[in-house]
């Protein structure tokens, strides 16, 4: 099972989220302190005259008060833990000599789980009152133990109708069963994440389960007698159960299934010891899925390639805050038992399991597992958990700056670097060769030459800034890159006036308006344009204080803008310092398209930095070099011939010219 088939990204929405799944059907009643009152409800509306009840002996005093509310023709106490074969056949013999039409099972998992396989057979309807956090009540799952093992299926005979919540009948449940009973719900919520049928819904279920589990739990903890804390519980074991029922049983509760049934563990205990090792065996197969699973038991949003090492930190802490026990040997497990089990567990593995199961790291798990041992991180995990540590303590060091947006730059920035250095395993050397490469970039920037703008605009970053900081807005003119040769305070030029001054090229008509994207003309728009020569030289690199291919002007009231300038040509960025050799290493042109760059300013319309392109430059097929040509710039520049008459009389002398028009659209400032 891969991660991208168990859990749709948002990348699933390009070609649409695919999956099946079935909701069992049943009603469900929360109320504190309203046992009675619904289930009296439940037991009228299914029109039943002769309930067996259902119960053990530990707290007579609930079951009394349900019972005096109901037509009990049969109250049974007989319950264990597993389903043992021979109570459940005396169970249904009794049951059938009383003639019952109902049953009602008060309690946990194996009240519950009795009531099923009396059902499964006899077809009576279940209704069931929860006092533990087993969820039990809310699958179809049901389980059988004789002297071969523990035997489970599903069937939906054995779905209680109806289920009965009320958090005051928990409340005497020990804290340490509270616990125990609490983990193993969340069990139910893990398990579901990678079981057989797992899908979206029931994942979602899981973790809103494991999130209201861990809550919860640590407030029964802090307060036994915390109602609301109890009451989170039942709504967290009901969510994992109902997840676990519709996702399918996966690695762990077949591992504690074999456990309790071949064991005799105690069945609640088993399944909280055993969670922290199966998640450790199965999140570095699911990263992401195991960083939801973290942030839904408190842990702070990680990147994809932390979240094994996130989740199983957080069920750590969570088990420590809870004193949750993590020795199956404590109950009675042996090293013998482990080998006798191994062979039984990997019978009953499901193919689908993140983590292919084998005999070996089965048996690894489960020494771990019985003596108590940390859970068998693999030490890429371990390796993962210092790693995400460290950028966490990087991140925190900036929360107390004051400045919110610097807060969040610079914590998203540590986090996208140090992500970085772990996706490539940056090493030492190459370490130090990105510092000598960044001080050289240093050493030979200066007021003409900006080599870190070139080596922004060659990895894309200035192209993606102007992207983002330029959103989409009807018909307006899209925005590019505006790089390192832009000079403040250029020379005006009349409307018509030629920016060339002197620089050597072809002689360029540029033409157009520029208007707003309901069409409205701008005038006095200013218009900032420069280019280099057909050398591929900008006036900054020429020797001395020279201007020439650059101005500016402004658009009539018409929003009609001309001037002559140079017919562009390709040229390479500067490439004789650190980009040069970098573009060099990875085979990469340093040219860039042939070009015209445009400014435009107008008060209340956000400021434009374009370019436009030529049509015909065989530079456009190789590729720009800092990824600014967009298609909806592409211009012709139609050569006219020598000789020819211009569009306002100008002589160009026996030279070819072309001309061009380019129509400029603002968008609104601020939009």
């Amino acid at each position: 099972m891969t991660e991208s088939s168990m859990f749709p990204h948002s990348a699933a929405a390009d070609s649409g989220i695919s999956f099946t799944h079935e909701t069992l059907g049943q009603r469900v009643g929360f109320g504190h302190g309203r046992a009675a009152e619904l289930l009296r409800a439940e037991v009228e509306r299914l029109g039943a005259e002769r309930v067996m009840l259902i119960a053990s002996t530990r707290d007579t005093a609930n079951v009394d008060r349900l019972a005096a509310v109901v037509p009990v023709a049969l109250r049974w106490t007989e319950v264990r833990q597993h389903v043992p074969v021979d109570t459940a056949e005396r169970a249904r013999a009794a049951a059938s000599t009383a003639g019952v039409d109902l049953l009602v099972a008060v309690g946990g998992g194996s009240a519950v789980g009795l009531a099923k396989v009396v059902a499964l057979t006899s077809g009576l309807p279940i209704v069931a009152v929860p006092t533990t956090y087993a969820g039990s009540e809310a699958t179809d799952v049901w389980g059988l133990t004789d002297s071969d093992g523990k035997r489970t299926g599903s069937d939906r005979a054995v779905l209680p109708v109806a289920v009965v919540y009320d958090a005051e009948l928990s409340r005497s449940m020990p804290v340490e069963l509270a616990v125990t009973s609490g983990l193993n719900a969340l069990a139910h919520c893990v398990d579901a994440l990678w079981a057989p049928r797992a899908d979206p819904i029931n994942r979602a279920m899981a973790l809103e389960g494991a999130r209201a589990l861990a809550t919860a739990l640590r407030g029964i903890v802090a307060d036994p007698g915390d109602g609301s804390a109890r009451e989170r519980a039942l709504y967290g074991c009901y969510l994992a159960a109902v997840a676990f029922a519709s996702a399918g049983s996966g690695l762990h509760h077949k591992i504690c299934h074999v456990l309790g049934g071949a064991f005799d563990l105690p069945h609640a205990r088993t399944h909280a010891v055993v969670l922290p090792h199966v998640l450790a065996f199965n999140a570095p197969a699911v990263p992401d899925l195991a960083g939801r699973l973290a942030t839904a038991l408190g842990h702070p949003p990680v990147v994809p390639a932390a979240g094994p090492a996130a989740a199983i930190g957080a069920l750590g802490e969570l088990y420590r805050a809870l004193h949750a026990p993590t020795a199956l040997a404590e109950s009675g497990l042996t090293a013998e038992d482990v080998a006798a089990a191994v062979p039984n567990m990997l019978a009953v593995a499901p193919p689908s399991n993140p983590v292919p199961v084998t005999a070996a790291n089965l048996t690894a798990l489960l020494t771990a597992a019985r003596t108590g041992s940390n859970p068998a991180v693999p030490a890429e995990v371990e390796q993962a958990i210092r790693e995400q540590t460290l950028t966490d303590r990087v991140a925190a060091s900036f929360d107390g700056t004051a400045d919110p947006r610097l807060r969040m730059l610079m914590q998203a920035l540590t986090r996208h670097l140090h992500a970085f250095v772990r996706e490539v395993r940056l090493d030492a050397g190459e370490w130090e060769t990105a510092i000598e490469f960044l001080t050289r970039a240093g050493h030979i920037t200066d007021d003409r030459r900006q080599e870190f703008i070139l080596l922004s605009d060659v990895l894309g970053v200035s192209m993606q800034t102007i992207t983002v900081s330029n959103p989409a807005n009807g018909n307006a003119t899209e925005a590019t890159v505006f790089g390192p040769f832009f000079v403040a305070d250029s020379p005006e030029i009349a409307p018509g006036g030629d920016i060339a001054r002197g620089a050597v090229g072809e002689p360029c008509w540029v033409e157009g308006t520029v208007s707003s994207v309901d069409g409205t003309p701008i005038g006095d728009a200013r218009i900032e344009v420069w280019e280099a020569d057909a050398a591929g030289c900008y006036d900054v690199q020429y020797p001395g204080d020279a201007l020439a291919g650059r101005g500016h002007l402004h658009t009539d009231a018409g929003g009609r803008y001309r001037f002559w300038g140079l017919t562009p040509t390709p040229y390479p960025i500067p490439h004789d310092g650190p980009v040069g050799e970098l573009l060099e290493a990875t085979g990469r042109s340093p040219v860039r398209a042939a070009h015209l760059h445009f400014m435009v300013t107008a008060p209340g319309y956000r400021t434009l930095v374009t370019h436009i392109f030529v049509a015909d430059d065989p530079q456009l097929a190789i590729g720009d070099s800092v990824f600014g040509v967009k298609d909806s710039l592409i211009r012709p520049f139609d050569r006219q011939p020598a000789g020819s008459p211009t569009p306002d009389g100008r002589d160009p002398g026996a030279r070819t010219w072309t001309r061009t028009r380019f129509d400029i659209v603002l968008a609104p400032e601020n939009r």
